[in-house]
């Protein structure tokens, strides 16, 4: 009906659709056409947004969309809606979340995946030079079963571990908050937990980190990490050349 009507479909998951008009054909208004198809399929339908643009986030194997990431400007605010990407990950330290939004302004404002890597460079630059407070990278993960169940040796196992050496034993549901210094190491050495007095971080860890949350914001655009890590690096060998 949306096809029809002049609409083109753009993506469609589980609960949403996204259109766009069709070039050269005239448009049934959405919202006459949500009553329509409400009425005609017995589903409410309700128009949620208009978007200036938006970007849906392909699979790391794939050119094929993921059914929920996704994000866009909202159209006529101030306004963009985020979905499913790491700066609405629970998990995400303050400085990823923060980055990966200035990021989105940055497409928003060149629509240049150049021009994003610029704006990238910048903050892979203060994680190198250590001028990020540890506080904004911490990490915070849902504790999902007991420290002894625990098979592997992930980063929140040696958390767990951690917390329980300092009297702070965290069970199932709870949440544990911590900083990666090591990444290396296997053992409770590996991680801070956010309590404790916070003046190292893994630079290597929260690079590789901010280089995924960039790709998921210029994936769209056709640049993986691959690409990305080659921008950073060529930028970083003119900038040695320079010197000489």
């Amino acid at each position: 009906m949306l096809e029809e009507n002049g609409w083109r479909i753009v993506h469609g998951i589980v609960d949403s659709v996204w259109v766009t008009p069709i070039e050269g054909e005239e448009q049934t208004s959405l919202s006459e056409l949500v009553s329509e198809i409400s009425e005609e399929v017995e589903i409410r339908l309700e128009h949620e947004a208009h978007y200036d643009w938006i970007s849906f986030v392909p699979l790391r194997d794939s050119d094929a969309g993921a059914l929920t990431k996704y994000f866009g400007k909202v159209a006529g605010e101030d306004e963009y809606k985020y979905r499913g990407i790491e700066c609405r990950q629970r998990s995400s330290p303050s400085y990823i979340d923060e980055a990966q939004k200035a990021l989105i302004r940055a497409v928003d404002a060149y629509r240049d995946p150049e021009a994003v890597c610029e704006e990238l460079r910048s903050w892979v630059d203060r994680l190198e030079r250590g001028a990020v407070d540890p506080s904004e990278l911490v990490i915070t993960n849902r504790v999902s079963k007991k420290k002894e169940d625990y098979t592997q040796s992930t980063r929140s196992v040696a958390a767990l571990e951690r917390a329980a050496d300092l009297g702070l034993a965290r069970a199932p549901g709870q949440s544990v908050s911590y900083v990666v210094v090591d990444d290396a190491k296997e053992s409770r050495e590996r991680v801070l937990l956010a309590n404790e007095e916070l003046n190292e971080y893994d630079v290597e860890f929260y690079r590789k980190v901010l280089i995924r949350a960039a790709a998921s914001v210029l994936s769209p655009l056709g640049w993986r990490e691959k690409r990305i890590e080659q921008f950073l690096a060529d930028h970083d060998e003119m900038s040695l050349n320079s010197f000489l």
